[in-house]
């Protein structure tokens, strides 16, 4: 697994592993320092890490970038 991006929370890890997955994306997460700390005790992770298959990387990169430019637009 490689990783392909860091969140700033879960609700975002959430949202970036649904487009993933609806692409048929296998999606891993992981938390950084205390983030699994707080998600055990505060029910919300922060500084996760979002990890996709090496052979996806490169297409798990590109709906990543689309999906930042159609969320812009107005």
């Amino acid at each position: 697994m490689k990783l392909l991006i860091n969140c700033k929370d879960d609700f975002e890890a959430q949202l970036i592993e649904g487009l993933l997955s609806t692409a048929g994306i296998a999606v891993q997460r992981k938390y950084r320092g205390v983030g699994q700390i707080l998600k055990i005790y505060g029910g919300l992770g922060r500084d996760v890490d979002i990890y996709v298959p090496g052979d996806r990387l490169e297409e798990a990169r590109q709906l990543l970038e689309h999906r930042e430019e159609e969320w812009e637009e107005p």
